[in-house]
């Protein structure tokens, strides 16, 4: 990742990259999306990842986009909230942990979850949170 920010031009710290990694797990389209803006000056890492979790952030589509389709299907997005309130792995129906690893929102450890990344934790503990 440190030669990917490299390559936009950007002259990152080990802890800048691991930062962004936090953030969005290694997510490609995520990482692609931030190094391209970072690199054009539309906006830094720090508003980035202020930023990023909230709708009016740089994935603000790609996440409710997200939630439309938890929205959709109930059961899902209680299985999200399980899954984002454990700091630790978590055990869901196979049926539940299969589909939320296909959307990409969560990585399987064994027969358990967790999810992809802390922009997921963040946002979507906040937004079903009164759910």
């Amino acid at each position: 990742m440190l030669n990917l920010a490299q390559r936009h031009g950007l002259n990152w710290s080990l802890d800048q990259v691991e930062q962004l990694m936090n953030m969005v797990g290694g997510h490609p389209y995520l990482v692609r999306v931030a190094l391209y803006q970072i690199a054009r000056g539309e906006t830094s890492l720090t508003a980035l990842l202020q930023s990023a979790p909230t709708e009016a952030g740089l994935y603000g589509d790609h996440l409710r986009r997200h939630l439309w389709n938890l929205e959709q299907r109930p059961e899902l997005a209680k299985a999200v909230k399980v899954a984002i309130a454990s700091p630790d792995p978590v055990r869901l129906e196979s049926v539940q942990a299969f589909q939320l690893h296909s959307m990409g929102l969560v990585h399987l450890r064994g027969n358990d979850v967790l999810p992809r990344c802390d922009l997921y934790r963040r946002y979507f503990g906040d937004r079903l949170r009164s759910r």
